[in-house]
């Protein structure tokens, strides 16, 4: 009995009130008139034997409990002292102002977590006199405390002074944050803050560009730093109240998502994905407006260029981050000047290939985060790429990585390249995707080299020394026409079909197969669907890479259970795979152009779902090479290779990312002897560039290990 009046008398001034106004008590036992019990509640010392019977009359179950009206009611002086004559004492002011953690408590009681939320929501208590309740700003959420083992985030702290008016205070990640990030992580969060906040001795850096490889947690990163700038400065106030996020329309929905995951409904922001026109002017506006509590836009490319005007005003945006950055690689595109005028200083480009082909689009990328860093195009061009040697006169950083160079051009080439390298690794933070090694299982890439079959040897030779391939490589002809004869080349290389369908369509690329129909074998084709036949799936045989796929693809299915990306620059040859599997019966799901944005994610999220018996994702590398998860696989087959490593880069790091549980095989086909092999030569003496920015000076591929196999 003891217990339960103590536990009475532990209730809160706040709950005592709410109760109250709720229910009445009535003690009906009680045989005392309603003058005795005033005198009783008058007399101090009557208080605990009133308690007393209370207590017992609640044991007994005598107590009648009555609803009350929930309308407010107008109480007179004599209610109001009534109730302040209530025999359950309220918490004193002072009892427990020492006390923090009973603090906490009593103030945790005037929250509630409703369904489908996972956090809890201040909301207002009112009482019977109206008196308004003001909690303190720190007291609105609880501390997250950090798992043992993890220090703090500080991003900034004041100098000790003796100045006492100083109203400097300390910049920290909230912790929520905090224990989520690893190593590398948090000295990305610390490096852009570095930048973006100004403290550098070089005043003309106001940006940075994140160039991790993919898979390093570039956009953890950025909400982080955008989530600390939004509720913090060097004075206590905010540093940044509107930031823009500009992404690829696929991946808009995606950035909503993250910051939702990590920091839930703690930021206002827009998301303008698939909206009407009229619903993203509303957005902008809204946005722009000076008034609205919005903080974050997030808007795609094209959005953003269609309604550059409407972001001229000032202090429409103090933090910009760009998404899949290698976008802005040439200066001048009608998107990257709208986004340079954009009156932003603050710039935070994330790109896991900021160079791709050239030095002209990085220079593009680096003046566009920090404009005048590096000089005019004229000096930089002048300077880096003809230079003033003698025994340069190409470009001095790219010359003296060929095969071909002279001791003198390696010389100036290393000496050009480190100086370059001291000024942007200033504002450019790059990390290879090794430091996923002790996160990730183990990554495999093996290279793949397929022989060409009879028929492709055939066609492919008929085409080289075909009269219209001599005449164009000897002439001056458009560069156009030539890049549509190395297409038709790469497409022959996949399987003939591809290029059976350019002569019938008539395209310029088959210019010389004119007359290659003789070599087709007339029973290979149906009247149906255009589809090729010729008994038990014949046709896949007639392509060296085609048939070593089918046999892969056999052995995983029968062998393992593990599923499998297949990844095409075209979407000729993924219609080849949707027709292997569906002759196969495996169970597959395809991702293109054709493919709306809406129904990507399904499609992800249907094929990394393990109670699903998917097998294979046939996968376009233009329209899925970034921002797609497809962890539920953990091989890939590139089936071949493009221009720009960084597409394939992309492509690779859709299945060895967070959450990969099982070893990743990545197989890189190429059919020996051809065209094909140069590209793949291209690529490695394009990601040489890499190491301009490369902090560790370790070349990229060498992480990944490859095998290579001639079939």
């Amino acid at each position: 009995m003891r217990e339960m009046e103590l536990e009475i008398e532990s209730l809160s001034y706040s709950d005592s009130a709410e109760f109250e106004s709720d229910y009445s008590l009535t003690p009906e036992a009680s045989s005392e008139s309603e003058e005795e019990d005033k005198d009783k509640s008058v007399v101090p010392s009557r208080d605990c034997e009133l308690k007393s019977q209370n207590v017992d009359a609640l044991v007994r179950g005598n107590i009648e409990v009555k609803r009350q009206s929930l309308f407010p009611r107008i109480y007179s002086v004599k209610d109001a002292e009534a109730s302040l004559r209530m025999p359950f004492k309220p918490p004193s002011s002072t009892g427990y102002s020492d006390n923090k953690e009973l603090a906490r408590k009593l103030l945790a009681r005037k929250r509630f977590v409703p369904w489908g939320s996972t956090r809890p929501i201040l909301v207002n208590i009112t009482n019977k006199f109206h008196i308004p309740i003001t909690i303190e700003k720190e007291d609105l959420e609880e501390s997250t405390p950090l798992p043992p083992g993890i220090e703090p985030l500080v991003l900034w702290q004041p100098e000790v002074s003796n100045d006492r008016d100083s109203d400097l205070v300390s910049i920290m990640v909230d912790p929520m944050l905090v224990k989520y990030l690893r190593p590398h992580q948090r000295e990305g969060v610390q490096f852009m803050f570095d930048c973006v906040s100004g403290i550098l001795s070089d005043s003309s850096i106001n940006g940075c560009i994140l160039a991790d490889d993919m898979g390093l947690g570039k956009t953890l990163q950025s909400i982080t730093l955008c989530y600390t700038l939004l509720f913090q400065g060097f004075d206590g106030k905010p540093m940044v109240k509107k930031a823009i996020i500009v992404t690829p329309t696929s991946l808009v929905s995606n950035w909503e998502a993250e910051i939702k995951k990590w920091v839930g409904e703690r930021v206002n922001l827009v998301a303008l994905c698939e909206s009407t026109r009229e619903d993203v002017i509303s957005g902008i506006d809204g946005f722009t407006n000076p008034f609205s509590p919005l903080q974050v836009l997030i808007v795609s490319y094209e959005t953003f260029r269609m309604h550059s005007s409407k972001f001229n005003q000032s202090g429409s945006c103090d933090l910009l981050i760009c998404d899949e950055a290698h976008r802005l690689k040439n200066d001048q595109t009608l998107t990257n000047r709208a986004l340079a005028a954009l009156s932003c200083k603050r710039r935070v480009l994330l790109s896991g290939t900021p160079i791709q082909n050239d030095l002209e689009e990085f220079y593009a990328m680096v003046n566009f985060t920090n404009p005048g860093v590096l000089g005019d195009a004229a000096y930089f061009r002048r300077y880096y790429e003809v230079g003033f040697s003698v025994y340069c006169p190409k470009m001095p950083i790219v010359s003296g990585r060929e095969p071909t160079a002279t001791e003198e051009e390696k010389k100036l080439g290393l000496q050009r390249s480190a100086e370059l390298s001291t000024k942007v690794n200033q504002f450019i933070l790059r990390r290879t995707n090794s430091l996923l090694s002790n996160h990730l299982p183990p990554k495999i890439v093996e290279v793949v080299c397929c022989k060409l079959t009879t028929l492709q040897a055939e066609l492919y030779n008929h085409f080289i020394h075909s009269k219209n391939v001599k005449r164009a490589i000897s002439e001056d002809t458009k560069q156009s026409k030539i890049l549509a004869y190395i297409t038709a080349l790469k497409k022959l290389c996949n399987h003939p079909k591809l290029i059976y369908d350019t002569i019938k369509s008539g395209s310029s690329g088959a210019s010389g197969f004119e007359d290659c129909l003789r070599f087709f074998p007339a029973e290979m084709f149906s009247a149906r669907s255009g589809s090729w036949a010729g008994g038990d799936g014949i046709w896949v045989e007639l392509s060296g890479k085609m048939h070593v796929l089918a046999r892969l693809l056999a052995q995983l299915r029968q062998r393992t259970d593990d599923k499998i990306v297949l990844v095409s620059n075209y979407t000729q040859t993924l219609d080849l795979f949707a027709q292997l599997c569906r002759e196969r019966r495996y169970p597959f799901l395809r991702l293109d152009g054709s493919t709306s944005i809406s129904k990507r994610q399904k499609l992800v999220n249907c094929f990394n779902d393990p109670s699903k018996d998917e097998f294979a994702f046939l996968l376009s590398s233009k329209a899925g090479g970034c921002g797609l998860n497809l962890i539920g696989a953990n091989r890939l087959v590139l089936f071949d290779p493009d221009w720009n490593p960084a597409n394939d880069k992309q492509v690779i790091t859709r299945v060895w990312r967070d959450g990969q549980k099982k070893r990743v095989y990545i197989y890189r086909f190429l059919s020996a002897g051809t065209i094909e092999e140069k590209v793949y030569q291209r690529q490695m003496s394009k990601e040489g560039l890499q190491k301009v920015i490369q902090q560790d000076r370790v070349d990229s591929e060498k992480a990944y290990f490859p095998v290579v196999f001639h079939y």
